[in-house]
């Protein structure tokens, strides 16, 4: 099994799992993860200037684990991001391991779409790709999970968080039977959600000390359709350093909006690293869009 590496990876994004640097043992069957993120950041467009600095987020990941039973509970806060400097609760879900590659999830987790990271240990740069295509969210329901070979597919159904119980479903197949590709195809249906319908594909690929990244989106939405594409270089300078370049692009009825970055990363030590971007392009309607930020973050 030669991409076994990868199709871990696969499966534990599928089952809602982080992937962390670092765990610390409290007890027995029970370790502690996480991370702590901060930036500076500098957004000039035809509005004017606004700069930003302070914490962004902090994140404690529990995890538990059994013989066939396990389960992980997620708690952060976003520094004031989304109005509050409140801790929530962002994943807590538990896993049975049926046998023969399949697990059955059930709680609250991260949806299985989209190729970029939900969180800034898992991105390449700073900013994401998208500002109004994020297939990303934390819903509560049931997940099936299976892994065999090359390939790992999983089957979501949850609450869509309307006045009625209404179930949203999603699907993905994750396949690495080629050496160092990774391809994920991935369709959603929630008719409560902002975006209804969802069709989702990616690919990564691993050469040498290059990685090359594409990804493509076709959405419908309550302002109507939308689809977004990336492109992503990352190019590893040596152990402790690399660069991203990235171009995104996504159109709606609003308009289209594009975006080049760059950004390199500087690991100072295992679990403290920085990355810096200059971001330019336009944003939906129009207005020229130049960004500049600087991140640290620590992990354990």
């Amino acid at each position: 099994m030669k991409n076994y590496k990868f199709l871990i990876t696969a499966v534990a994004a599928m089952f809602g799992a982080s992937i962390a640097n670092a765990d610390i043992s409290l007890a027995d069957n029970l370790s502690l993860s996480g991370f702590v993120d901060a930036s500076y950041s500098n957004t000039d467009n035809d509005a004017g200037r606004t700069e930003t600095i302070g914490l962004d987020q902090v994140e404690l990941d529990f995890a538990i684990s059994g013989e066939t039973v396990s389960a992980e509970v997620h708690l952060d806060s976003l520094g004031g991001l989304d109005g509050s400097n409140d801790i929530r609760l962002e994943q807590a879900f538990a896993s049975y391991d049926l046998g023969n590659g399949l697990t059955v999830s059930g709680g609250r987790m991260l949806n299985l779409l989209g190729f970029e990271s939900d969180e800034p240990t898992g991105l390449y740069q700073f900013s994401n790709a998208y500002t109004g295509l994020n297939l990303q969210d934390y819903k509560e329901g049931v997940r099936a999970s299976f892994g065999v070979e090359d390939i790992a597919v999983g089957l979501s159904a949850y609450d869509s968080g309307g006045a009625d119980f209404d179930l949203g479903y999603e699907a993905q197949v994750i396949f690495t039977g080629m050496e160092n590709l990774t391809v994920g195809v991935g369709v959603a249906d929630d008719d409560e959600a902002n975006i209804s319908e969802a069709f989702n594909v990616w690919a990564s690929y691993e050469s040498g000390q290059m990685t090359l990244a594409a990804e493509y989106s076709d959405v419908e939405t309550a302002a109507g359709d939308a689809d977004g594409y990336l492109l992503l270089v990352n190019y590893s300078i040596n152990d402790n350093s690399s660069i991203t370049v990235r171009y995104s692009e996504e159109e709606s009825t609003a308009g289209t909006a594009e975006k080049l970055t760059i950004s390199p990363n500087y690991s100072f030590t295992d679990n403290l690293g920085a990355t810096i971007e200059y971001s330019t392009g336009e944003d939906a309607a129009g207005n020229d869009v130049d960004v500049f930020a600087i991140e640290t973050t620590f992990t354990f």
